[in-house]
């Protein structure tokens, strides 16, 4: 029987409250790799042996299969929705897809609870379906970045949000593990144009799969991770063949994958994968979210993107602790650290719309990068490595292509530990959130007060 972590607990006990405050619909942030199956297995399992229907939704069979195999490890008996079918109409679980349940609605009896996993897709119309022909239902939405890419808040569809710990918090606890990223000269994205909020698919498809690109992206795996299991996140279907090609090419074991795969032949390549017979896996929107393969020690990343949220989905799939594993390397040719920021990077999350960056706009993480040696590092006069002196008026990060070096994670960890360390009381939090920019300092000082005592409680 698998145990919940204390902040688990503590994220339940919050959705509880929420609930007896009478909101129908609560969202839970927590960042990828925290265990938001576990916890929300552990609310099914308690609302059905009191006599509650569940129904805990997703949008990938992937996920769904996963998610079965957690239920089934805390014993928690099941129906499958999936491919157009109902494997028990009556059971008081229903696992399944948002394409079939959506299909299905007239088919099953009414849930007394529905959990939207990935709950960022809210707004999209099956999930509309469910959301609306439930109307009396309790609703908990999961997500580690509740943000959606056209900057509308998912107030909308949530009356209130919980919060587990931060991404570096979770690094702390063991729960996630330490990572290493690489980050070379961005792509020139200025011609691409965007569409839905990111960069329009076939102009990025053809910038990215550019031979040159993917051959130095197999060089930097040789250089940087060899032999290390990775995750390749391709622009289309075609790039990711070709990469995988590429590495095949220069002797490395690597196969693609893809949503119109016959599903047996997929399952097969990321068992291989899984049992290590792989060291390179591509992908085309296949395992941005959900998918969970401790094991995986690098991620690739060849997709620009405008989007945090499948930004910090992709990285995710790598800080998953495991046997062996001291830290996650991070190789990002696609420049995507640089337009959002760190993965452990303070965030503040908000059930609002957000205003829409102005395209071209970099993170808020301030980075430079050495053009003598190419370090990444926190700002700093000189860099730490060769301790070249940066020109006083020079404010742009300097960029060289083709070299992925080390970005200093310990200097900006270690300036940012010691903001927050020194604003004790609520008021120095929302003085250093608004010195931060954040939109709702106050909340957000208020959410870092409540982990402290969560931390003091369980100390």
């Amino acid at each position: 029987m698998i145990e919940l972590r204390p902040y688990q607990q503590a994220l339940i006990t919050d959705i509880r409250e929420r609930f007896r405050s009478l909101d129908r619909t609560v969202l839970v942030q927590l960042a990828t790799g925290g265990g938001k199956t576990v916890t929300s297995a552990y609310m099914v399992k308690t609302a059905a042996e009191r006599g509650r229907r569940c129904w805990w939704v997703v949008h990938r069979r992937e996920i769904i299969l996963q998610a079965s195999r957690t239920f089934w490890s805390m014993e928690i008996p099941h129906s499958l929705v999936m491919g157009g079918n109902i494997t028990d109409r009556d059971a008081m679980v229903q696992v399944g897809s948002v394409q079939t349940l959506a299909r299905r609605l007239g088919k099953l009896p009414p849930p007394d609870l529905i959990i939207f996993d990935e709950c960022h897709h809210m707004g999209a119309s099956q999930y509309q379906q469910i959301y609306e022909a439930c109307p009396r239902a309790q609703v908990v939405g999961l997500t580690a970045t509740p943000w959606r890419l056209d900057g509308r808040g998912l107030g909308a569809w949530f009356d209130g949000m919980v919060q587990g710990p931060s991404v570096a918090d979770l690094m702390e606890r063991g729960a996630l593990c330490d990572y290493k990223l690489f980050a070379p000269s961005t792509a020139d994205t200025s011609a691409i144009a965007t569409q839905g909020g990111d960069f329009k698919r076939d102009q990025l498809s053809k910038l990215m799969d550019k031979p040159s690109i993917v051959g130095d992206a197999v060089q930097h795996y040789q250089r940087i991770a060899p032999g290390k299991r990775a995750i390749v996140f391709a622009v289309s279907v075609e790039h990711s063949q070709n990469v995988a090609a590429q590495f095949r090419a220069a002797g490395i074991a690597a196969a693609h994958v893809d949503g119109s795969m016959d599903t047996g032949a997929r399952d097969a390549i990321v068992r291989d994968f899984s049992e290590g017979a792989l060291q390179v896996l591509s992908n085309a929107d296949l395992f941005g979210e959900g998918f969970d393969v401790p094991a995986v020690e690098a991620v690739i990343l060849l997709r620009p993107t405008q989007s945090l949220s499948l930004h910090l989905q992709q990285i995710g799939r790598a800080l998953r602790p495991a046997e062996g594993k001291p830290h996650a390397i991070i190789l990002d040719h696609a420049g995507n650290a640089m337009r959002h920021g760190l993965p452990d990077d303070d965030r503040e999350w908000s059930l609002e719309d957000r205003p829409k960056k102005k395209r071209g706009q970099k993170s808020e993480v301030p980075v430079k990068q050495c053009p003598k040696c190419f370090r990444v590092h926190a700002p700093q006069p000189s860099c730490p490595s060769c301790m070249y002196a940066y020109p006083v008026q020079s404010r742009e990060v300097e960029q060289v292509e083709g070299t992925l070096e080390v970005v200093d994670l310990d200097a900006i960890r270690a300036r940012k530990k010691q903001e927050l360390k020194s604003a004790r009381t609520l008021q120095d939090l929302i003085a250093l959130g608004k010195q931060r920019r954040y939109r709702h300092p106050v909340a957000w000082a208020g959410h870092i007060m409540r982990q402290r005592e969560q931390w003091r409680a369980n100390a």
